[in-house]
């Protein structure tokens, strides 16, 4: 009697294992699908100043739907340029482009051609969320690496952020990637204010992002605080950046939607 239920035990130990070790099937990808929406177009121009003075404009545009490896995805342009009179000093062109995936809301390309004075940068991003790869072009060479799915560019991180129920005193954290390297990009909504550019008086939420030095749009050094529209548009309104010789500041002087 012994024997046989040592016996036994042995074979549903061999039968456990021997399912335990069977290959699990895979689960095959399937893109989220996220609730929030951007709008379809969207035109924001900025004025921007350095301390007190008016030195460039700046613009965020929603140029609407384009397809992207077979998705669809909103395209994101932001400019930033110099004053004419700037121009003879220390000339800037540059030129940001997202490319965001309409169901998931994640970055599916991201391209910047930068002019700033005498350095000059052309840099594209695709990504492959489905083997959590990407391929950076920097300046001509091709550089393939890992990421993390779902991963958002530095513009895209902003846009993806519209689309939240944002409150008041909460952080929230998702992967963002630029370069060569992923990294969680935090967002603090520190409270509420009501801000009078030239576009008009809006109520606002307050944001504070920790970006990387090199983060493209805001390329901020030091502190950073957005405000936002506190309405469902989530329409940025102020943007500024402490910087080692003053404030760097963006004011919404007109918008379209």
């Amino acid at each position: 009697m012994i024997i046989k239920k040592i016996s036994a035990l042995i074979v549903i130990s061999i039968m456990a294992v021997s399912a335990f070790c069977q290959p699990v099937a895979e689960v095959p990808f399937q893109w989220r699908t996220m609730s929030g929406k951007l709008p379809i177009q969207e035109n924001l121009v900025f004025d921007v100043y350095w301390k007190f003075i008016k030195v460039g404009k700046g613009t965020l545009e929603i140029k609407g739907f384009e397809e992207v490896n077979g998705r669809t995805a909103y395209h994101i342009y932001s400019e930033a340029k110099s004053a004419p009179f700037f121009d003879n000093f220390f000339k800037v062109r540059d030129i940001n482009q997202s490319w965001i995936d309409a169901q998931s809301l994640c970055s599916l390309k991201y391209l910047i051609n930068i002019s700033e004075g005498g350095w000059k940068k052309y840099e594209q991003l695709d990504f492959d969320h489905e083997n959590e790869k990407y391929v950076l072009d920097d300046d001509g060479t091709k550089k393939p690496g890992n990421t993390v799915r779902w991963v958002q560019d530095v513009i895209s991180a902003f846009y993806y952020i519209r689309t939240l129920d944002l409150e008041v005193g909460k952080e929230y954290v998702f992967d963002a990637h630029s370069g060569q390297d992923t990294w969680p990009l935090k967002t603090k909504v520190l409270g509420r204010e009501t801000v009078e550019v030239n576009a008009g008086k809006f109520d606002c939420l307050i944001l504070e992002p920790v970006l990387r030095e090199d983060a493209g749009l805001f390329k901020a050094q030091g502190s950073l605080k957005v405000w936002v529209t506190d309405d469902e548009r989530k329409m940025p309104v102020k943007m500024k950046s402490k910087i080692p010789v003053g404030s760097i500041s963006a004011e919404l002087s007109t918008y379209k939607s």
